[in-house]
């Protein structure tokens, strides 16, 4: 036999070798096995902490799973668990298969999905017994799931059937997993302990838990975490949940400041979080603080979930002009933006709805000159509009163009969980990961997650009744009535949180608690069962805190540095000013003599609508037009016209008619009527806010009937020469009576202003004129002649002392209301000595108003009869506020008074 010489040197017969390396190669795999060890944990916390620990240990051979991954991992292959991602598909396509007794009328509803999937899942997490109550729901419920199973791809498993493939593999538990230990586990859903028991016999499997961890049916190893000696700082009563907040946030910058704890110590839970989502958000990152949100935050609440938000508005409720120009801001970058010229949306009126590809169309070819790229940006973009017209329908189509990365993956998201109909319940829904990391954060999340993984300081808040612990809930598919003796684990949630709360208390080394008075709504709330009336602490909305979680908060605390603070001194200044002093102060809008604002717009031509605002309203002619302060545009689409918008399109078919030139025949002035009509029906949308199609069509309708009487009226009866929206001191193209385009001044004030007149009738021969103003609404019933109305009608008796001082030569002027909403239209005049005096009584009031100015002496007018827009500056207890500054305010305005009081 031939020898070989091993390293040693030492002689070896051939074929020995063979053995030797089999010897070997068995001793490093019982050493590999040796050396594989697996952790279970439960809950997105605790395997996220797990993992971190290890890799900070640089641990070898440690497998860090949750229940679903170890089945999947002694499954072998390419078996996962199905996710939400892949269930949603096939739920929605079990249910679209129909075929159903009991359910087959709501299987097309929007929230279907859901249910369906969270009766699913309570469905697989418990035994179902092998007799069953026999019901058409039952029957119905056992269908659909079977169809969802069969449904899944190949290698995506439901929890029982993992469970299954598991235990078919179950004798390579050794090599795969080695020695087991469950970390923290609260418990374990029934469906996983057939697995658990039977890895039991393969390998070493050991439990450390709490001595709340439900564990009576485990056959390995126990082993109790410690009894801490936990304990309770405060139990603090709050006004609401947003302070709950605020004094955990507080609490936990106490404990890190102090150096009593560090961020990866400090958890603060909820039974179910949702209800303060909003304000940690808020107030951790006004904080500064590391907080995580272990269940993730709502998407809507990142750009790409605005994004998501701001493309389903406009699927659902169709094109206008603000949610277009929304979504282009938040789109992240794409071809489809980047194609955009940056000036795209120059020359676009901000106040047109732009309610259809064809009106976007019209806008962007009238405002073509304006940008710089030409026709450029309507290459770009009507494309884009095309499909985005074609509403929720096209939603995939459309995602796939305008949204990217994480976007794209929010959109289909969205998709996948419900019937496109009901995106924005499904972007409401979607949560996701808030890019921190657990190992150097405040940990924030449901009681489950922090039971999973224990922190040594932990703050429980929402101990309300029917909060901590909540109230058991019904499956809406599956009531516990049809159910027979089988309990669903969402009709245990009572005593899960019970168990989840005994937990967290058992495992820290302090903890706090905290619950609210009120609700966010306002009702009141009573104690959870596991609160501590007895150390109950009530800590007031307006308390100041010991440590303050923020800058605001800091201020808060100290009113003498935040005393110091501009803005807050200003404040107070003002709310002094409003309430605790009857004077006229700045605050009131009282202002220097002659300020240089107010001397510059009383330079310029004023409009009378200008002038009515200096003189109804002298604080409100400075904010709109000194300041130039305007009210947003709130309703891209009204349903109905404003007063003052319907009485334009009035005035505009109208003078339209007239213009060109239709004879007095009722025909014509039909044909007409109807031609105008149709050019304003196209023509007003690309300018201008109008109610949706139907209800435009009526508003058109309606301003038709109305200027047919105007147009009779005006045609039926010849008075000379007729001019209609005629102007006066500004450049105009029509035809006009009077030699000079200047502005018109009034009196000796040194104001001039400038108009359009709605109809003015000059018979020359007789030295005569006639003024006509249409108005849409109702004559007043009142017998006295209307005048001013208390201002309301200012602007007919500016038209005549327009007339008055361009056309001298004239010996008789009278001003006249028409009111086309009655038929026949009622008519109101103001002739001779009346309409000279309330001219007189204009110049005067307009001195008056204008001296008022530039005195700087400017208060609030009268309260006004409707809404007024510009009233969101003013305290909003209107009428307290000027029963406190009556005197002062009636001393500032009292050269207007009588105009405010006049007929």
């Amino acid at each position: 036999m031939s020898t070989l010489l091993n390293t040693s040197g030492i002689a070896i017969p051939h074929g020995a070798d063979i053995l030797i390396n089999k010897a070997r190669s068995a001793r490093h795999e019982r050493g590999r096995q040796l050396l594989i060890h697996t952790e279970v944990v439960d809950g997105p916390l605790v395997l996220r902490m797990r993992r971190l620990n290890a890799a900070r240990d640089q641990t070898i051979g440690r497998q860090i799973l949750t229940l679903p991954l170890l089945a999947a991992r002694l499954a072998g292959g390419f078996i996962a668990p199905a996710t939400q991602e892949i269930l949603y598909p096939a739920i929605r396509q079990a249910l679209e298969a129909g075929g159903y007794e009991d359910i087959d009328k709501v299987c097309q509803l929007p929230g279907m999905p859901g249910a369906v999937l969270s009766a699913l899942r309570d469905w697989w997490d418990v035994e179902a017994p092998a007799s069953l109550p026999d019901n058409a729901r039952l029957r119905d419920f056992t269908l659909l799931e079977r169809r969802v199973r069969g449904a899944l791809p190949a290698g995506m498993l439901s929890p029982p059937d993992l469970v299954r493939a598991a235990l078919e593999r179950l004798h390579f538990a050794p090599k795969l997993v080695g020695a087991i230990t469950i970390q923290g586990v609260p418990d374990v859903k029934p469906v996983w302990r057939p697995l658990l028991q039977a890895l039991c016999e393969a390998v070493p499997v050991r439990w450390i838990g709490s001595q709340h961890s439900g564990r009576a049916w485990f056959a390995g190893e126990i082993e109790t975490y410690p009894t801490g000696a936990a304990l309770l700082l405060s139990a603090d009563l709050c006004a609401d949940p947003r302070s709950e907040v605020r004094e955990a946030l507080r609490w936990a910058r106490a404990l890190v400041t102090a150096g009593k704890a560090s961020p990866n110590e400090i958890a603060i839970s909820a039974a179910s979080p949702t209800a303060w989502d909003d304000a940690f958000l808020v107030l951790s990152r006004e904080a500064g603080l590391p907080v995580h949100f272990t269940h993730g935050i709502p998407a809507l609440a990142t750009r790409e979930g605005q994004a998501c938000a701001a493309l389903a508005d406009i699927l659902l409720r169709g094109l206008s002009q603000e949610r277009v120009r929304l979504l282009f801001a938040r789109l992240p970058r794409n071809p489809a933006r980047e194609s955009l010229p940056g000036d795209w949306a120059k020359g676009l009126r901000r106040s047109a709805t732009l309610a259809s590809p064809e009106l976007w169309r019209h806008a962007l070819e009238q405002a073509r000159g304006e940008r710089a790229d030409g026709d450029l940006a309507e290459r770009a973009l009507l494309p884009i509009l095309d499909e985005l017209a074609c509403g929720i329908a096209a939603a995939d189509a459309v995602g796939r163009r305008l949204l990217r990365g994480p976007a794209m993956a929010l959109w289909r998201d969205a998709l996948r969980m419900a019937p496109p109909h009901a995106i924005e319940l499904s972007l409401q829904a979607l949560r996701i990961a808030d890019g921190r990391e657990p190992g150097n954060s405040i940990a924030w999340g449901p009681a489950g997650h922090l039971a999973a993984a224990p922190r040594a300081h932990v703050r429980l808040i929402g101990l309300d009744a029917n909060a901590w612990p909540r109230r058991s809930s019904e499956s809406p598919l599956l009531p516990q009535h049809l159910l027979g003796h089988l309990r669903l684990p969402s009709a245990e949630a009572a005593q899960n949180d019970q168990a989840m709360h005994d937990i967290i208390i058992d495992q820290s080394q302090s903890y706090t608690l905290s619950r609210a008075y009120r609700s966010a709504t306002g009702s009141l709330q009573a104690a959870s069962t596991l609160w501590p009336k007895d150390k109950e602490r009530v800590v007031g909305r307006s308390a100041i805190p010991a440590h303050a979680f923020s800058e605001s908060d800091r201020l808060y605390a100290r009113p003498a540095d935040a005393g110091k603070d501009p803005q807050v001194r200003a404040s107070r200044a003002c709310w002094r000013a409003w309430w605790d002093s009857e004077q006229h102060t700045a605050h009131d809008g009282r202002v220097r003599p002659d300020h240089p604002l107010i001397v510059d717009v009383l330079a310029e031509v004023q409009s009378t609508t200008s002038l009515h605002r200096l003189l109804c309203d002298p604080l409100g002619f400075v904010w709109e037009y000194a300041l130039h302060w305007r009210e947003p545009n709130l309703d891209p689409q009204p349903l109905a016209l404003d007063h003052r918008a319907f009485g334009e399109l009035v005035h505009s078919l109208i003078g339209g008619v007239l213009r060109d030139g239709v004879p007095p025949n009722s025909e014509e002035i039909g044909i007409a009527l109807d031609r105008e009509a149709a050019r304003l029906a196209d023509t007003w949308p690309i300018t201008r806010a109008v109610p949706p199609g139907l209800l435009w069509g009526h508003t058109i309708a309606m301003a038709c009937e109305r200027a047919l009487r105007g147009l009779t009226e005006a045609l039926g009866e010849q008075r000379g020469l007729t001019w209609t929206e005629l102007s006066f001191g500004e450049p105009g193209e029509t035809l006009h009576p009077w030699t000079t385009l200047a502005p018109v001044p009034i009196g000796q004030t040194g104001v001039s202003f400038r108009g359009r007149i709605d109809r003015l009738d000059e018979d020359s021969a007789r030295g005569a004129a006639i003024i006509t103003d249409y108005k849409v609404g109702a004559a007043p019933e009142r017998k006295k002649p209307v005048v001013f109305d208390r201002g309301a009608e200012l602007q007919r008796v500016f038209y005549a002392l327009a007339v008055r001082s361009l056309l001298p030569e004239l010996r008789s002027v009278s001003s006249q209301l028409t009111y086309l909403k009655h038929d026949p239209a009622r008519t109101l005049s103001l002739t001779n000595e009346e309409l000279e005096r309330a001219i007189e009584q204009a110049v005067l009031f307009t001195d008056a108003g204008a001296r008022l100015q530039r005195s700087g002496e400017i208060a609030p007018g009268p309260a006004p009869l409707f809404f007024d827009s510009l009233s969101i500056a003013l305290p909003a207890d209107l009428d307290s506020y000027r029963r406190v500054k009556r005197r002062s305010f009636a001393q500032a305005n009292g050269a207007l008074d009588k105009l405010w009081s006049s007929p």
